[in-house]
This record gives structure tokens, sequence and C-alpha cells, in this order.
């Protein structure tokens, strides 16, 4: 594998809520044969540094020739805003990158688009069938894109999954295959996987996609960066939490070519933090994050985990940022932006008065999200 000039300098770690380090997550993966079909793809799609830091812009071109569907639906993804609001301590200012304002009204609308992008323009075709699994958001956005741009999508979810995002789903067009019972999202994972496999489709993978991260440092960052350098304001730190670690990724990326020293947290829920030895469970959390069990890490942070520093959010504290946020600052944020708003936070009250730091937002949260917030 070739190995490129990196783009994160490496930053020391932070203490955040509670802090992890790489070398707390260094067991080594077992394999278990419930799995297989996963462990199989991750390991033959496993990206580097160059994979990772290539251009979105060409793949996106030769999508568009391919598919023009994907050039009508550009113009709803992304452009977002950056809001500010007090750090939780009122010694700094937090930017947070509103993403509801995308189409489907999440962060995860700019990961499905760049993975439609990077299967039609690796296919050679606009005419694709393809496979892939989520937790919800990445579901929903890839079900309604799929169904505007007539394509065939089977969709993996977890066991738990409530029923009324599986029916929405379906109303989309996409078919749904629950994953087995007492296996966690990584059992989402594998089902898309045996899936594609089985029925000849192309496997999106979000985890080793490198698109995921591209397009992110090409629009999310650049979006922030563009802002902040309008305002005058010279970022301390970021925060975002991590489900495949596109987001995060990238937007440091951009932020950092701007800025080398900002220090960039990754956001994991103390329930699954990075590297998890244990198998997963159905623990409450922040949804949309965290580590994928049995010492699995994400492959698109893996080759950078040096250079952010990992922070811990309980299911709980995260409820609270939530209900904190909308009292105080009438935003709805998500229980996983609240945690990155959270350890934003944390990075700014620790030290001098009128720091700024940037979280990424990536929803107004789920009706699930906002019961349990009521009910806490």
């Amino acid at each position: 594998m070739t190995t490129s000039p990196p783009l994160l300098a490496p930053t020391t770690p932070t203490t955040a809520t509670a802090a992890t380090t790489p070398a707390a997550a260094a067991a080594t993966p077992v394999p278990d044969p419930r799995f297989a079909h996963i462990l199989r793809a991750l390991a033959a799609r496993r990206p580097d540094r160059a994979d990772i830091e290539a251009p979105f812009a060409p793949l996106e071109r030769t999508a568009h020739r391919l598919h023009p569907g994907l050039a009508a639906l550009r113009p709803a993804v992304g452009s977002t805003p950056l809001v500010p609001v007090p750090s939780r301590g009122g010694r700094g200012t937090v930017w947070l990158k509103a993403e509801a304002a995308n189409l489907t009204g999440t962060v995860k609308a700019r990961t499905a688009y760049a993975l439609l992008c990077g299967a039609v323009a690796r296919a050679g075709s606009g005419r694709v069938r393809l496979a892939e699994y989520s937790g919800g958001s990445l579901a929903v956005a890839l079900a309604h894109m799929c169904g505007l741009l007539g394509l065939d999508l089977h969709l993996a979810v977890p066991h738990g999954a409530p029923e009324r995002l599986v029916a929405a789903l379906r109303r989309d067009g996409a078919r749904v295959t629950r994953a087995p019972e007492g296996t966690g999202f990584l059992g989402a994972m594998d089902e898309a996987a045996r899936i594609a496999e089985d029925e000849g489709r192309r496997l999106l993978l979000q985890h080793s996609a490198p698109e995921a991260v591209a397009v992110h440092r090409e629009r999310t960052g650049a979006e922030i960066v563009a802002r902040l350098t309008g305002e005058g304001v010279r970022p301390h730190a970021l925060a975002a939490s991590v489900g495949s670690a596109g987001t995060l990724v990238g937007t440091a990326q951009a932020l950092r070519l701007r800025r080398p020293d900002i220090a960039a947290h990754a956001v994991f829920p103390a329930e699954a933090p990075y590297g998890d030895p244990h198998a997963p469970t159905a623990a409450p959390r922040m949804n949309g994050t965290g580590g994928l069990g049995h010492g699995l890490r994400q492959p698109l942070l893996a080759p950078y985990e040096d250079e952010f520093a990992f922070a811990e959010v309980g299911h709980r504290e995260a409820l609270d940022g939530m209900r904190l946020l909308h009292r105080t600052q009438r935003i709805a944020v998500s229980a996983s932006a609240a945690g990155a708003w959270l350890t934003a936070s944390r990075a700014l009250d620790e030290g001098p008065r009128g720091r700024h730091a940037v979280a990424v937002a990536a929803s107004r949260g789920t009706v699930e999200e906002w019961t349990d917030a009521a009910d806490h």
C-alpha cells in the first residue's frame, strides 16, 4: 500500500467526559463466525491514507455524467448553517454545524450522496443494484435518494430498529431486512455484506468508503472554513461524534489545512468506545455512533488515530445536553450532536475565556431520542 503525506498534524489527547486512547483500544479483533461476511468485506476494502485523501470532485463529475439525477440532487446537500452558541460553562463559543438543513434532515445526506456517486462512478453505469447497512439516518437518506434516482436498494438494519423507520424505508421503495437478534449494529453490517454476496449487489460499505471522508473535506469542512474566515474566527477545537468517522476525519482535514494546530476530538459513546473489545450490546447510547465491538476499529479513522483526542459521552449525559441546548438556546439537536457540543465545550471551558470551537450537529434528533430525553 502507498502512504501519502499526512493531512492531519498530531495532537495531544485531551480529557473529555471520559477519555480513551488508541492504546486502550489495542485489543486484537477476534473473528466471530457470525460476522464472517462483514469481516471479509472490511479486510478486502480497507483503505490507506492515499485512498482516503483522494479528491471527491473527479468521482462526482463521472457520477453526474453517468446518472444526471445525482447532479439534480446536489443542490439539496450541503451549505448548512454554522450557528454560534455559548459553551456549557460560558467561557467560549461553540459553532454548531447545523446539518439538519440537509435533504432528509441529517449529515448522512452528505454521506449517502457521496456513496452513491462512488458506486455509480466505479460501476461505470447509472444502473446499479446496491446493499448497505444503517441504524437510521443513513438508511433514510439512501432510501430517499435511491427512490428519486430509480436505484434498486436493499438495506439491513439492526434487529431492534423501530418499526416506524422500517416502514418509512419501505415507503421509499427500499427492501429492508432485520439483522438476527442479539447481534447489534455489527449484525446489520454482516447482514448487508451477506445480501450483497447472495444477491450480486454492490455493498456501499460506508465504514471503508474514502468518498465518505472526501465529501466532508471538500464540502462540510470547506464551508466551515469559509464562514469562520469571514467572521475572523480562529477555532481552537473541533468535535464530532463518530459513526463511520467520515465526517470527523474529512472536516478535520479541511480545518487543519488552515489551522494546523486545531485540536480534533473523536466523540464516542461511553457504552461503546473506540475499538471496544467486547461484543456489541443493545445498551442505549447516542444514535449513529460507537465502536463496532470485538476490537474492530473504524477503517477511516484507524490510519489517523494518533492525531485525535478521544472522548466518551454517556447516553444520559448526552440527553441532558439535548435538553440544555433546547431550553437555553431554543435549538433542537440529536444526542450525538449534544455529545459533540459537550466535548467542544469542555475543550473551551478548561482554558482561557473567549476561545472558539466547532461541533458537528448531525441532526435535530429522532422521535425516540426526544422521548428518551423527556423521560430522563
